[in-house]
């Protein structure tokens, strides 16, 4: 597919710009709300501006993709994405006001939109389309990594230094983020696999091609679905975990983010390996079904034990997902292009999926209870793997997926 045999230099430079990106990320999980209460926001205030991250992050997706797409070098849409990110998290020490806070969350939100298609991108670019799956996992595995090591530093941190020490350290990721990128040798990314089988029919004809396959629809169905099981049960255990665990609900809840970043880490390669093998939609499928179960057994059970166990499930649908989501953006791009523009429209599905799945449960919580909420939101997940299995058609062909 890319000509020239890539180097080891290079593979081993993505294995850590995933690893790097994702300690970078991590910095802008719950640390941006404990340090802004300790800089005296009002919870009313804190609200306010994740709520603009989160509405910055939707509307930017779309847009996003289409500038990664424009871009010729994907290296340098990556790089300049990073190098966003650390500015935003440099604001958060240097201007904690609400203009500075505000304009980091928007810078965030639009760079992080940007940093995901195009580090897809530079994968696709450095491998065959028979080895693009487990390349995807194997990214997903560094990425899982880091998350982990991460969380676990940057808490560190932000116990024993001053709070702002996490976007500190956040903003010093990005230059070992930016060295691992600098690892990958330059190489012409392929726009689209089938560009030159592709009508020249313009640009409006091909965009309108690509939001009316049937396959991206299919599959943003699905992922609006999935998310709205997804999203909000973590959030749920936490909130139900702290009436019960006391002092030690911190650690149960940091066992339940660790736990399954390690299955995660386990199970990506063979998850990229059995797509290439087997096709997408079987695996979609196994991951799919995991979050109904892994809600009607929160539903069941509020030990902190068996929560921890139960959250493992979790890492098999973040497994799947996290390989499979940029795999089948790959197979549909092949034949309709913009690789990063369907990006962008999936990432805006996992948005639109994830804000329902907040209000929605924290309506029927409110209303009826925990547990009922635990049972809609599997609920949801079985609607969400009913979807996959009478919506989804399998995006690859059977050449494509039996060549290994």
């Amino acid at each position: 597919m890319n000509g020239d045999p890539v180097s080891p230099r290079s593979l081993r430079g993505l294995d850590w710009l995933n690893f790097f990106v994702a300690d970078v990320q991590t910095g802008f999980g719950p640390f941006i709300a404990i340090y802004l209460t300790t800089q005296h926001w009002t919870d009313l205030a804190i609200g306010g501006v994740l709520s603009l991250g989160t509405i910055v992050a939707m509307a930017s997706q779309l847009p996003a993709g289409a500038l990664v797409d424009w871009m010729p070098s994907k290296r340098l849409a990556a790089a300049l994405a990073i190098g966003a990110i650390t500015g935003s998290a440099l604001l958060f020490v240097l201007m904690p006001s609400h203009f500075g806070i505000g304009l980091a969350e928007i810078l965030h939100g639009f760079a992080s939109c940007m940093l995901n298609p195009a580090i897809a991108a530079v994968s696709i670019s450095l491998v065959s389309v028979a080895a693009l799956g487990e390349r995807l996992g194997r990214n997903a595995r560094f990425a899982s990594i880091g998350n982990g090591v991460a969380a676990a530093v940057m808490g560190g941190f932000g116990y024993y230094f001053a709070p702002g020490s996490v976007f500190w350290l956040t903003a010093a990721l990005g230059v070992p983020s930016l060295l691992a990128l600098s690892r990958i040798e330059s190489r012409r990314v392929v726009r689209d696999a089938a560009e030159r089988r592709r009508p020249h029919g313009g640009t409006w004809a091909e965009l309108r091609a690509l939001f009316l396959d049937r396959r991206l629809l299919a599959f943003m169905a699905c992922i609006v679905l999935f998310q709205m099981a997804d999203a909000a049960m973590l959030p749920f255990v936490g909130s139900e975990i702290a009436g019960k665990a006391g002092s030690v609900a911190n650690l149960v809840i940091a066992a339940c983010i660790v736990w399954p970043q390690m299955v995660v880490a386990a199970i990506s390669p063979w998850v990229g390996r059995a797509a290439q093998r087997h096709g997408r939609r079987r695996l979609l499928l196994l991951g799919f079904a995991a979050e109904p179960l892994r809600g009607l057994l929160f539903g069941l059970t509020g030990s902190p034990v068996p929560v921890v166990l139960i959250q493992g499930l979790d890492g098999i649908s973040a497994a799947v997902i996290g390989v499979l989501l940029p795999l089948i953006a790959a197979d549909i791009a092949r034949e309709r292009g913009h690789f990063n523009l369907t990006m962008g429209a999936i990432g805006l599905a996992v948005g639109l999926g994830a804000t329902v799945s907040s209000g929605a449960a924290g309506a029927i919580a409110n209303g009826v209870g925990v547990r009922a909420a635990f049972f809609a939101l599997a609920g949801a997940g079985l609607l969400a793997t009913v979807a996959v299995w009478f919506l989804m058609p399998e995006t690859v062909t059977d050449q494509e997926s039996t060549t290994t």
